[in-house]
């Protein structure tokens, strides 16, 4: 049995074992998809979809679009050249015949032929899927109505107005549309006002009307583009944040002159690294957020790594690049650099720390 024949022979049945196997916590399940945490990167947060359909999984944290496989790797800590050990450890938890310690020969040959082109292929050719736009009339079926919350912390009304920020009465959530450079919309975002839902399924997920998810790969766009390309591309710079709020803060402080877009995570992809090189420009700015109390403890050692390891490295090969990163407590644990408003933003940004390029 070949690698590809277990894949096409596992049934949903299957993949629950092995995600609880994994010690996955199922927090929402339907006729369509189910809810987990993201045990792809050993995250407590239910960010981890699986979608019955297609037999995929989308983690709205890290990982981004994965198949069992990519599920499987993630969680064992495998790398690629050790794919067999995957397969492996899959036939052993679900019992499939001839496959504790490897495949027969000639099964073993055509095996590694499907290993090749998955190490090639599979992960590009699902982050690269062209992104499906929406019916933009979806959005007519919510309110004109803004949080207060949200224009206390520093997004005006205008702003929202201009992102076409939107309110759904009956789940209680504020709307945010995702467009891509070209104006399509392809995904709708919800954040949640509810504490229960918060402490469940997290502030943002997915609008679902019905049994349709509005998703989008996340990984696929850089949220604000659309409105901040002209002014990216005059000043040849842009500042990448982690969430679509700190977009709408910096557009309130910056207006026309804003150069903010929001990378929906805290990781770079190979596609947004693409959507930079389009764009010419010279400077990238990183300002996530603050993941860490003090300067000197591990979490802060541990968040600098993950940004250089999930960020500059694929950047300063091409961009100058500089980080933000408070030294001097102007910003509170896991505040982004915008949420203390624009005096603020300055400081910080006067006093980022340019890592160069590497020529």
């Amino acid at each position: 049995m070949t690698a590809q024949e277990i894949k096409e022979k596992l049934s949903d049945e299957d993949i629950r074992k092995l995600l609880l196997k994994m010690g996955a916590t199922f927090y929402y399940e339907d006729d369509d998809m189910w809810i987990t945490n993201t045990i792809c990167h050993h995250g407590t947060k239910p960010k981890l979809y699986y979608h019955k359909d297609s037999k995929l999984f989308h983690c709205y944290t890290e990982c981004g679009q994965m198949d069992i496989f990519d599920v499987v790797m993630g969680y064992k800590g495998y790398e690629q050249e050790e794919f067999q050990k995957v397969i492996n450890w899959i036939c052993i938890k679900l019992n499939i015949d001839n496959c504790e310690y490897g495949f027969g020969k000639q099964e073993q040959i055509s095996d590694w032929e499907f290993i090749r082109k998955y190490k090639k292929n599979t992960k590009k050719e699902l982050e690269t899927k062209s992104l499906v736009p929406y019916d933009k009339n979806i959005l007519n079926i919510f309110q004109k109505m803004y949080s207060k919350d949200w224009v206390t912390e520093g997004i005006s009304i205008e702003t929202m107005e201009k992102y076409n920020v939107l309110y759904s009465t009956w789940q209680q959530k504020i709307i945010i549309p995702h467009f891509d450079i070209n104006n399509q919309l392809i995904g709708v975002r919800g954040r949640s006002l509810v504490d229960e839902d918060i402490e469940l399924f997290g502030k943002y997920t997915p609008f679902k009307v019905g049994r349709r998810f509005y998703n989008h790969s996340l990984g696929q766009n850089l949220f604000g583009l659309n409105h901040n390309m002209k002014t990216i591309q005059r000043k040849r710079k842009i500042m990448l944040v982690e969430a679509e709020k700190s977009v709408f803060q910096t557009d309130t402080m910056f207006g026309d002159d804003n150069f903010t877009v929001a990378l929906c995570g805290s990781n770079l992809t190979d596609y947004q690294k693409s959507m930079l090189l389009m764009l010419g420009v010279r400077e990238v700015i990183v300002a996530l957020d603050k993941q860490y109390q003090t300067l000197d403890s591990e979490e802060c050692k541990k968040w600098a790594k993950h940004i250089k390891d999930k960020i500059i490295n694929k950047l300063s090969s091409y961009f100058s690049v500089s980080v933000i990163w408070d030294t001097t407590d102007m910003l509170d644990y896991k505040n982004s650099p915008t949420d203390k408003g624009k005096d603020i933003l300055l400081k910080l940004m006067e006093n980022k720390f340019y890592v160069g390029t590497n020529d």
